[in-house]
């Protein structure tokens, strides 16, 4: 198994508890859930159990570097949710475009947009899914959200996971006020239907959504699959080109091997190789190229020793009898995210996100 070089949220390798074992502090985080945001200087993570996202300055290049700054609340030890623009409500990822970031604000049901970086609890420039920025009311319309956990900014569209629609919402320009209705919508037939569903053209309770403005990948958690768009859709209900984790569209059983999923939740791509979190098989696993046809073999794997394999830390070569986590373990990984030669993980259950040489 590839080792981390690097950890947030715990002081050592070993270590997995919440908040790293104290109250509300700089150091720790709590169930922190999608991938990072980095633009190679500004470092963000979404501290989804504690309300907030934290913030460097610069990539923490070593073990318990406290963060330089907090969004989301007043200090450091504070984690209360709310609804204003200066609050957040488990939010679920964190992206980055150009100058942009990105927060998918999950509890209040809308998406974050900051025109600038931020390095300070500054307020956001746009809201969407929501009509002010002290309304958190979910909704099944082209411009309403309920519990979006993945979004993303690229040629100048907005992408949005709607995990409770069972949805994912395609706006062909970014909104620069409030309010603004969807273009496109994937996983439905129309704006006001929200049915779990399979085959080609539906989703179940997705996670998270990668994609360069070309192409698009959605892990479909409650399927057991990730779907591939090999061009973005221009017309709502579209269906998927391939599927990774099933041989066919048809089939959502969960496994575990090189050609199957058990939940998969996080997804990033490098432009060429594809790394999927498997949450339920405790693994991160690597495809070296993006499909050309349904259910492809994975090429390699982060948290596990073998492909049949799928117990949470699980590391025979740290000599520990029990569950303790190492560098080389997860445990229901739920983001990755890869930029300039590192894989970032976070580890969900393990409170922390590790850092893994390309």
């Amino acid at each position: 198994m590839p080792e981390a070089f690097s950890v947030v949220g715990q002081a050592s390798f070993t270590s997995s508890a919440s908040n790293a074992g104290s109250s509300v502090n700089a150091l720790g985080v709590a169930q922190p859930l999608g991938g990072i945001a980095t633009n190679g200087t500004l470092f963000y993570v979404a501290d989804y159990g504690n309300h907030r996202i934290l913030g460097w300055n610069s990539i923490p290049s070593t073990l318990s570097k406290a963060p330089d700054f907090v969004i989301g609340q007043s200090d450091f030890t504070s984690n209360s949710s709310g609804t204003t623009a200066s609050k957040l409500a488990l939010p679920a990822s964190v992206s980055i475009t150009d100058t942009r970031l990105v927060v998918a604000d999950a509890g209040n049901n809308r998406v974050l947009i900051w025109n600038s970086l931020p390095t300070s609890n500054v307020a956001p420039d746009v809201v969407v899914g929501q009509s002010d920025f002290t309304s958190d009311d979910p909704g099944t319309t082209a411009s309403q959200l309920s519990f979006p956990v993945s979004a993303s900014i690229a040629n100048n569209r907005l992408f949005v996971v709607d995990q409770y629609n069972n949805r994912v919402l395609i706006w062909n320009s970014v909104p620069d006020t409030a309010g603004v209705a969807a273009s496109v919508v994937l996983g439905q037939i129309d704006f006001t239907s929200s049915t779990a569903g399979d085959e080609e053209d539906g989703l179940t309770n997705p996670a998270s959504l990668w994609t360069d403005g070309i192409q698009l990948l959605v892990a479909d958690s409650g399927n057991n699959r990730v779907m591939y768009w090999s061009s973005i859709p221009r017309s709502s209900g579209a269906d998927a080109t391939y599927v990774i984790g099933q041989t066919d569209f048809s089939r959502t059983s969960a496994g575990v091997g090189q050609s199957s999923l058990r939940t998969p939740y996080g997804i990033t791509s490098d432009g060429t190789r594809i790394y999927i979190a498997d949450a339920g098989n405790n693994r991160i696993i690597e495809f070296d190229s993006f499909p050309i046809a349904n259910g492809p073999s994975a090429l390699s794997m982060y948290g596990q020793d073998s492909w049949s394999a799928r117990t949470a830390n699980d590391d025979d070569q740290d000599g520990a009898t029990d569950d303790t986590p190492s560098a080389r373990t997860l445990s229901s990984p739920t983001g990755a995210t890869y930029y300039n030669g590192v894989l970032y993980v976070t580890d969900r259950s393990n409170h922390r996100v590790l850092f893994f040489p390309d």
